[in-house]
């Protein structure tokens, strides 16, 4: 590519792109009804960066709890998150709206980069329930291979 994705989402308005063939999405959303159960399971993280997922609700309106916590927009690093995550979504009406991107930092400071350079996620339907996001991070070329989480609706 001699543009990178950031650049092809600014032209097409945030858009979808298809890449080779596969509809890739800077964030992908999914409807939710209020205590929505969502299990994230990460599968591979195949780079030398820091990866991992963000989220919010409502556009940062309602609250994900994990844990007993309730979060406005929590960040899973795939570093330190366990392995499957169970969160339970209370958007700010009786259903809401998620948005799921990719995340990364190659800085080792505390820094979250998201959506530039070749940053984007193929959505990889499994069922009626589940999903995998195939992610690319921004640095360097597109690879869908730099992180997979697979994600279901219960």
């Amino acid at each position: 590519m001699s543009k990178t994705l950031s650049e092809l989402f600014i032209a097409n308005k945030g858009e979808p792109l298809n890449i080779n063939g596969k509809k890739i999405v800077m964030l992908h959303r999914l409807e939710v009804e209020k205590g929505q159960n969502l299990t994230i399971e990460f599968i591979n993280s195949d780079t030398k960066y820091r990866q991992g997922i963000e989220f919010s609700v409502d556009k940062r309106k309602g609250r994900v709890e994990i844990n007993g916590e309730l979060l406005v927009a929590p960040v899973l690093w795939v570093d330190t998150a366990p392995r499957m995550v169970m969160a339970k979504y209370l958007p700010y009406k009786s259903t809401g709206q998620i948005n799921i991107w990719n995340v990364w930092n190659y800085t080792g400071q505390e820094r979250i980069d998201a959506w530039i350079g070749n940053a984007g996620m193929h959505v990889e339907p499994v069922d009626e329930n589940a999903f995998i996001l195939r992610c690319s991070h921004g640095i360097g070329d597109f690879d869908l291979n730099n992180l997979s989480v697979k994600v279901t609706l219960e």
